[in-house]
């Protein structure tokens, strides 16, 4: 079932896909797909760090509540109230 937010997002989505992923040379992709495995593996090395990411995205969104729980210890669950992104976020 494809509600109407998802039916009006469907071509921006589209179109961002095809703009990050038109390549002229087929090595731009490869570059670029090492570059952010780089980046990845360096940005999250350390448990913590991604931690302090995910409570970081709380504060960009402007949140006012931020729960960190923890379930059937296992699960990492962080939950907040902030601001929702609009499309050009992505």
């Amino acid at each position: 079932m494809t509600t109407t937010a998802q039916s009006s997002l469907k071509p921006s989505i589209k179109d961002l896909f095809s703009k990050n992923t038109d390549y002229k040379f087929p090595e731009q992709a490869i570059n670029q797909a090492e570059s952010l495995k780089a980046l990845s593996n360096d940005l999250y090395t350390d448990n913590v760090r991604f931690i302090y990411e995910l409570i970081q995205n709380a504060d960009d969104a402007e949140a006012h509540d931020v729960v960190i729980s923890i379930m059937e210890d296992k699960y990492l669950i962080v939950a907040h109230d902030g601001r929702n992104r609009d499309i050009s976020f992505l």
